[in-house]
C-alpha cells in the first residue's frame, strides 16, 4: 500500500527521532531496533517471542489519567493526547518508529507547490453513525482553524484552503508548504476526526467534549471526572475491529508514587513509571518493563518576558549554572541521557557543536550576571505542582546548584492546575510566574517543538515572544524537500535557539518505562505518559503470563 509520494520517503525519514531502546551506554545509538528488548536494566524480556490467545473482552486498567478536556481542538494538558487517540482515530498514525502510516487517510502526496492530496479510508464511520468523508475532514480542519475555543489554531497557520475534490479525497492548500511536517501534524490533534453531527449538536466544545463521538476503537462509557477518571470500551461497527485486542480500558489517575504498588497489587494493569521504580519492577516476577528511549525532556522552563530572564546574559548564566549530567545521574539512576540542547542525539535537529556550548561553570554564570547587572546575584520564583514528587525532587536540587552561581530561586509548590494556568497564561489571564521545573511533552517532530515552545503564538511560549530569524529556518525546513537542506535549516534554528538560551535550562531527556503485568502483551515501546498508545495491546485468557 502506497501511503506517501516516493519524493517524501527520505524526508520523512529524516522528520523525527526514532526511539531507540535503553541501554547502558550514555551514547545511545540512532540506528538501533527501537523495539528491541531491554535487557540492561535487569528485566526479563518485555515482548516474549511465544503467544497465548488474548481475551477480546478485557479490561485493561492504565494508571495516568491527566485529561481536563475530551474535544480535541481545545487542549488544556499535554497528555489528554493518551485518552484521546482511544477514541478518535487521527488521519495519519505514527509506528512504533514514530514514522507516519495510513490511519483514516490511507494514502498522501505532493500534487503540486504547496498542494498535498489525502485518500481517505472508505466504509468508516463515527460511533454515532454519521459517515466519515471528505467533508467531514473539511468540518474538522475548519473548526480546529476557526473556532472560537480552539488552541491549536497555530499547528494549522499555513493552511490556506481545505477542498473537498470527491467523496474520499481532499486536498489542502498549503502556503508555506510544509510536505514533510504535514503528515505528521495530522497525526496529533488537528487530524483527530470528530463526528461533525455530534460537534454541531453540542453546540460548544465543553458539551461536546463531556460526550466525545470520534471514529476511533473506543466510546465513552458513561460520565468521565476530569483529571480522576474515564471508561472507554469497544464499539459495534468500528473499522479495524479485528485489531482492536481489547474489550475497553479503564483511565485511573494514579500518582508516580504510588504507580508501583498499584500494578504489584493488581489495580492497574499498565502504567508508566519513574527511574527509580525501575530496578523494583524488574525483579518482581509478576511485571515486565520495556524502556526505550524518548525526545520528552525535563527542564527549567523560564518565560524570557519576565525579569531577570528579559536579559540574554541572565538566560546564559543560568545555563552555566546547573550540571545536567549529575542531574540526570542523581534523578534518574543513570537512566537518561543528559540534555546540552533542546533535541537528543540521532534527532535531526541535534548538533554536536552545540553539545560543549554551556559547560557546567559557575564562576562563568556569576560574571555574566555582573554584566547584566546583578553582581550580588538574582532572585525569582518558580512554582511547581505540589503532587508532582518527580519535579519536586528536580526542583530542589535545580535550587540547590543554582544557589552555588549566585541564582536565588524560591521554590513554591501549590496546586498543579493552577501552577500551569500560571505559568502558560490562560485566555482570561496573563503568565504570572518567571519559571517552573517541569517536562516538555514528546515532539512528534522537531518543528514542533520550534513551534509550541519558541513562536510568539506557540501555546507552550509564556514569553510571547519569537528569537528573531527562528520562524523563517523552521518554516524553510519544513518547506525543504531535499533531506539533507531540511537538516541544515533544523540545525540552524537549534543554534539559534541555543545562543539566546531560549525556553529555559534543558537538563535531560526522559526514558521511557512501560511496566505491566506478565499476562499484558504488545506493548511496541517504553513510554511516557504523553506518548503512550494501546494499538496491539492485549491481555491473555486467564490472566496467564504471556509465553
Amino acid at each position: 500500500m502506497r501511503h506517501a509520494h516516493r519524493t517524501l520517503a527520505p524526508l520523512l525519514a529524516l522528520s523525527l527521532l526514532p526511539l531507540a531502546a535503553c541501554s547502558n551506554s550514555s551514547d545511545p545509538d540512532p540506528d538501533s531496533d527501537p523495539n528491541t528488548d531491554v535487557n540492561a536494566n535487569g528485566c526479563p524480556p518485555a515482548t516474549p517471542s511465544g503467544s497465548v490467545a488474548h481475551d477480546p473482552t478485557a479490561i485493561l486498567k492504565y494508571g495516568s489519567v491527566p485529561a481536563s478536556s475530551l474535544d480535541p481542538i481545545r487542549m488544556v494538558e499535554a497528555n489528554e493526547i493518551t485518552v484521546l487517540q482511544t477514541i478518535f482515530d487521527p488521519l495519519v498514525k505514527l509506528d512504533a518508529n514514530d514514522q507516519p502510516v495510513p490511519g483514516l487517510a490511507t494514502e498522501w502526496s505532493v500534487v503540486d507547490d504547496g498542494v498535498m492530496e489525502f485518500t481517505l479510508r472508505e466504509d468508516v464511520v463515527f460511533s454515532d453513525g454519521t459517515p466519515f468523508d471528505a467533508e467531514a475532514v473539511r468540518f474538522n480542519i475548519d473548526r480546529a482553524m476557526n473556532d472560537d475555543e480552539s488552541n491549536i489554531k497555530a499547528e494549522l497557520a499555513n493552511v490556506q484552503a481545505v477542498e473537498v475534490v470527491d467523496e474520499h479525497t481532499v486536498r489542502f492548500e498549503l502556503d508555506p508548504p510544509n510536505p514533510a511536517a504535514f503528515p505528521i501534524i495530522l497525526s496529533d490533534r488537528p487530524g483527530l476526526m470528530a463526528s461533525p453531527d455530534a460537534v454541531r449538536a453540542a453546540g460548544s466544545s465543553t458539551a461536546f467534549s463531556d460526550a466525545p463521538v470520534g471514529a476511533g476503537p473506543y466510546v465513552v462509557e458513561g460520565a468521565w471526572y476530569s483529571r480522576e477518571r474515564v471508561n472507554v470500551r469497544a464499539w459495534d461497527g468500528y473499522w479495524n475491529a479485528e485489531e482492536r485486542l481489547l474489550g475497553g480500558i479503564d483511565f485511573i489517575e494514579t500518582s508516580t508514587d504510588a504507580s508501583l504498588g498499584a500494578l504489584q497489587a493488581g489495580d492497574l494493569d499498565v502504567q508508566y513509571i519513574e527511574d527509580d521504580k525501575v530496578g523494583a519492577a524488574c525483579d518482581d516476577d509478576r511485571l515486565r518493563v520495556m524502556s526505550s528511549s524518548t525526545n520528552e525532556i525535563r527542564a527549567l522552563l523560564i518565560n524570557q518576558a519576565i525579569e531577570p530572564f528579559d536579559d540574554v546574559r541572565v538566560r546564559q548564566a543560568l545555563r552555566h549554572a546547573l550540571d545536567r549530567e549529575a542531574i540526570a545521574e542523581a534523578l534518574t539512576d543513570g537512566r537518561s541521557e543528559a540534555a546540552t540542547q533542546w533535541f537528543p542525539e540521532g534527532s535531526v535537529a541535534y548538533s554536536a557543536e552545540l553539545a560543549d556550548a554551556y559547560p557546567y561553570d559557575p564562576e562563568r554564570a556569576r560574571e555574566l550576571l555582573a554584566e547584566a547587572g546583578y553582581p550580588d546575584g538574582v532572585t525569582f520564583t518558580a512554582e511547581i505542582g505540589g503532587t508532582f514528587t518527580a519535579y519536586v525532587r528536580m526542583g530542589e536540587l535545580v535550587q540547590a546548584q543554582l544557589q552555588q552561581a549566585g541564582f536565588t530561586m524560591d521554590l513554591q509548590l501549590i496546586d498543579a492546575a493552577q501552577m500551569l494556568a500560571r505559568l502558560y497564561g490562560t485566555a482570561d489571564s496573563p503568565p504570572q510566574i518567571a519559571a517552573a521545573p517541569l517536562a516538555m511533552a514528546p515532539a512528534r517532530s522537531p518543528s514542533n517543538r520550534f513551534r509550541e515552545r519558541f513562536f510568539e503564538d506557540g501555546r507552550y511560549n509564556p514569553s510571547g515572544e519569537t528569537i528573531p530569524g527562528l520562524r523563517d529556518l523552521v518554516v524553510g525546513a519544513d518547506a525543504a524537500v531535499d533531506p539533507d537542506e531540511r537538516a541544515d535549516l533544523l540545525r540552524q534554528a537549534a543554534a539559534l535557539a541555543s545562543a539566546e538560551a531560549g525556553a529555559g535550562v534543558p537538563l535531560f531527556f526522559v526514558a521511557g518505562h512501560t511496566a505491566m503485568g506478565a499476562y499484558v502483551g504488545g506493548v511496541q515501546r517504553g513510554s511516557t505518559r504523553s506518548n503512550m498508545t494501546f494499538d496491539g495491546l492485549y491481555i491473555t485468557e486467564g490472566r496467564v503470563p504471556v509465553a
